[in-house]
């Protein structure tokens, strides 16, 4: 499966660089990448209002679903070394009631990376786009 997942360039430099291992989504719904990311599959890093900066092999997923408060601080103290979330991310985010940790690995940076225009367009705003094989 192809993913793109849009996010901050601070984050994309710090996924390029090597500090940054995993990308997390929080959400209040089920939606994208929840359940639909595996190991194996291709993620493409896009830069939010820019372009496509990196491609990365998923080594592993983890999925966690009732979120609480409580629980969210304990996924911080276990994984922000690998998310590198700053404190207005958790923040932002502490009422989120999903989580998908996707661990990265092979991150390469590239300029290229396939056509998400049609999957955009269905979904302009998504934050991770799902593309098919």
């Amino acid at each position: 499966m192809i993913h793109v997942a849009v996010v901050h360039k601070k984050y994309a430099d710090l996924m390029l660089a090597g500090d940054k291992t995993a990308e997390l989504r929080l959400t209040k719904n089920k939606i994208v990448p929840f359940g639909r990311v595996h190991a194996g599959d291709t993620v493409y890093l896009k830069v939010a209002s820019g372009p496509i900066c990196g491609r990365a092999t998923v080594a592993k997923v983890e999925s966690h679903a009732d979120l609480s408060p409580a629980k969210i601080r304990d996924l911080r103290s276990e994984i922000n070394d690998k998310v590198q979330g700053d404190s207005a991310f958790w923040k932002l985010k502490q009422s989120a009631r999903y989580a998908t940790v996707v661990h990265l690995k092979s991150v390469k940076a590239c300029s290229d990376g396939p056509d998400y225009s049609k999957a955009r367009a269905a979904n302009p705003r998504s934050a991770w786009l799902l593309l098919g094989d």
